[in-house]
């Protein structure tokens, strides 16, 4: 586990600058290793950029790790509510959202009727909303008694893997289940979570609007759900957190898009928090 520590905000810009500044440095030290290597320029060229782009989304994550400390220190500190924030950096576009864990759906500790809700509002209907629901139960409960629309081992062996039978691990397993394709998959993933920490409930002024949906039991066509879009969307002013709430001990994932304007784009979404609260520092606790 990595440990960082907030700078003070008249050292926050030379450290950017520095983790920059090592850009090019890195990119022309990668690009001269690998053609040595590897006798060719196409591949290493591929190469470098990918490190540069690697290198952008690494001070992305500095860059809202700071900005969600700023409050610490006198600035307004960046929402959590998954809003975009774009910054062009030493000749990267940067798009970065701060979603709080709080605030989204915990997929392995939902009830049948909230698995239900979950898929419901995700768009699917009819027959279908019953055999998704099914194999998503009959994917995380411990035995192998199919539903009677559901999904048990033998429904899984010609795939080459079996149901878990137990709570999902990663988020991308939810696409293995039968009846959950990429987009439905897409739609959910980004609204649930597996890591939220410890102590702490659901909360809707920094939640995504399926996760509101779903753990509220309200649906899609809720006002609470079309007041977050609203403010996600930037058509009114988001909540702020709650009086008495805090960053500290509050697990946040930090999507960041580096892209660096001749195609070449490099997505990464880290899971942070500030054990000791945002003054304090700030630690990985996990990287896709």
């Amino acid at each position: 586990m990595r440990t960082f520590k907030a700078p003070p905000p008249g050292e926050a810009g030379y450290a950017l600058l520095a983790a920059v500044a090592g850009l090019a440095v890195f990119g022309y030290i990668a690009f001269a290793m690998l053609a040595a290597e590897r006798g060719g320029l196409s591949g290493t060229i591929a190469q470098g950029q990918r490190a540069r782009l690697s290198a952008a989304a690494d001070a992305g994550l500095v860059l809202a790790a700071s900005n969600l400390a700023a409050g610490e220190f006198g600035r307004e500190p960046w929402r959590i509510d998954g809003r975009p924030y774009h910054i062009r950096f030493e000749g990267f576009a940067l798009t970065i959202r701060v979603e709080d864990e709080r605030g989204k759906i915990r997929i392995n500790q939902l009830s049948e009727d909230q698995v239900r809700l979950m898929f419901q509002s995700a768009g699917i209907d009819g027959r279908r909303l019953d055999e998704v629901t099914d194999a998503f139960l009959d994917w995380i409960d411990v035995d192998n008694d199919r539903r009677p629309y559901g999904a048990e081992a033998e429904d899984y062996a010609g795939l080459g893997y079996r149901p878990r039978n137990g709570p999902l691990r990663s988020l991308a397993e939810l696409a293995l289940i039968r009846g959950v394709d990429k987009p439905l998959h897409d739609r959910i993933a980004p609204a649930a979570t597996l890591f939220f920490g410890g102590a702490g409930a659901f909360s809707p002024s920094t939640g995504h609007p399926l996760a509101i949906a779903v753990m509220t039991g309200t649906g899609m066509g809720s006002p609470q759900v079309i007041e977050r879009q609203r403010a996600i969307a930037g058509q009114r002013v988001a909540i702020d957190l709650s009086e008495g709430e805090s960053l500290t001990a509050r697990p946040l994932t930090v999507r960041v898009l580096a892209e660096d304007g001749q195609r070449g784009r490099l997505e990464r979404a880290t899971i942070i928090e500030f054990p000791r609260g945002p003054g304090g520092g700030w630690e990985i606790r996990q990287e896709e």
